[in-house]
């Protein structure tokens, strides 16, 4: 009988490891490929896992702490992580290797580490510091695929900030069929009910964080297609929804206090001419976009590389505070449990950027950033309560998360501590568009 238990836990335990593994696109037990060293400021050795910073840690708005982690098997079963004060950073199931600490908003010094089922090597630990000295006062321009991306990735930033225009670039008709019950399965109608609530959505939500509606646009082009036409640039798209063909249905800007045409046709020179007038007329000191090497959506990455494309012809000037809501190696990044730490995600080569930047949420921000998610349509699970049926669903779904470790719910991953950017100045971004 013993055998026979000892037998079964180990069964279980390989599966829940294989499970766990399984989900990321990399090898949890290789290095992070960060190439840090210019902005090197300290090495040190921690003694008793604590650790003094150098006495000039606070010139520097934002400090990452390289580690590397020993192998640990209980990491497969329990969510490996360091607390620093009441802030827990956490890491993969079965993570092992050099990792990146972010302590860019500790206050008590020296820095206690407790450990969390892991443990680290005794090697000395680089401290690497960043002086981007943000100016939330300027000029901000948000550019959001789809309804909701501006606030998963800086919601906190755009609340505290004074001057914010917030742009959404697709209708985002396509992609789960969230309503699909309400309408007998009629996906097209669906599609345009989803498109319309999530075009409501992006110039009515952003007021939770004290944005103007007069300074939120839906530009309203066809989900799934911006890549297609900058390929096909002089031919009109098509959604890739049979039977929803005016994008039009979808334009929200003729509120705005930015002056676009209300009735255009979905070509990239529509596109790139809406972006070109939108950067006329903001003059935005501050871009903030996804970051086109390291998201894996289409319509992220097109958006930002369309973007610089009209900075380029208009020969603007900005600095771009560049983010992912879909890490390509990761569609669960930023791991661990809501309210806790983001720091720089998994990497197997490296990508470009001038400077890191995280900015911090205190408990407040967070539950604000909590209720704009969830006034967001698509964010929900609005059919839960309509059947029993769909909610064993929902619960089935859960006790899978949490198994498998595959949590993809925005709110356990974007509502943090803290917003982390990778920054790029406008007059580098040539290398973007030249390996695109």
């Amino acid at each position: 009988m013993i055998y026979f238990l000892i037998f079964s836990v180990l069964i279980i335990y390989l599966f829940i490891v294989f499970k766990r593994a399984k989900r990321y696109k990399y090898n949890t037990s290789k290095d992070y490929l960060y190439d840090l060293d210019k902005n090197l400021i300290s090495k040190l050795k921690m003694k008793n896992n604590i650790l003094n910073l150098p006495s000039d840690y606070k010139d520097y708005d934002s400090l990452f702490l390289k580690i590397n982690l020993s192998f640990s098997p209980i990491s497969y079963f329990l969510k490996p992580y360091i607390q620093i004060e009441d802030t827990k950073h956490f890491f993969e199931y079965g993570a092992r290797g050099v990792r990146y600490l972010n302590i860019s908003h500790t206050t008590d010094i020296p820095i206690k580490l407790s450990l969390n089922n892991l443990s680290l090597s005794n090697e000395k630990h680089s401290i690497y510091g960043y002086k981007n000295k943000i100016d939330l006062s300027k000029k901000i321009l948000i550019l959001a695929p789809h309804a909701d991306d501006a606030e998963i990735a800086a919601f906190g930033l755009y609340k505290t900030a004074k001057d914010v225009t917030i742009v959404t670039t697709t209708a985002g008709e396509q992609g789960v069929c969230n309503y699909c019950d309400l309408y007998n399965n009629n996906k097209t109608i669906q599609a345009r009910k989803k498109a319309e609530l999530r075009a409501l959505d992006a110039i009515s939500i952003p007021q939770l964080g004290h944005v103007k509606m007069e300074n939120s646009l839906a530009l309203g082009y066809f989900g799934g297609t911006l890549r297609w036409m900058s390929e096909n640039r002089s031919t009109e798209a098509t959604s890739n929804i049979d039977g929803i063909n005016n994008m039009n249905l979808f334009r929200r800007v003729s509120h705005s206090n930015i002056k676009l045409n209300p009735i255009v046709e979905p070509t990239y020179s529509s596109f790139i001419n809406d972006l070109e007038d939108v950067l006329e007329q903001v003059k935005p000191d501050i871009i903030i976009t996804p970051h086109p090497t390291i998201d894996s959506h289409p319509d992220h990455k097109q958006t930002t590389l369309s973007l610089l494309e009209a900075i380029k012809n208009r020969d603007a000037s900005s600095k771009l505070l560049l983010y992912t809501n879909h890490l390509k190696l990761s569609e669960t990044y930023p791991v661990g449990e809501i309210h806790s730490l983001i720091s720089l995600p998994p990497n197997t080569k490296e990508f470009y950027y001038d400077s890191l930047y995280s900015f911090e949420l205190d408990t407040s921000l967070q539950v604000d950033k909590f209720f704009a998610l969830e006034a967001m349509h698509d964010l929900r699970d609005s059919l839960v309560s309509l059947s029993i049926k769909r909610s064993l669903k929902q619960l089935n779904k859960l006790i899978k998360r949490k198994l498998t470790g595959k949590d993809k719910s925005y709110y356990k991953r974007a509502i943090k501590t803290n917003e982390l950017f990778f920054i790029v100045e406008s007059k580098n971004c040539n290398i973007f568009l030249n390996n695109k």
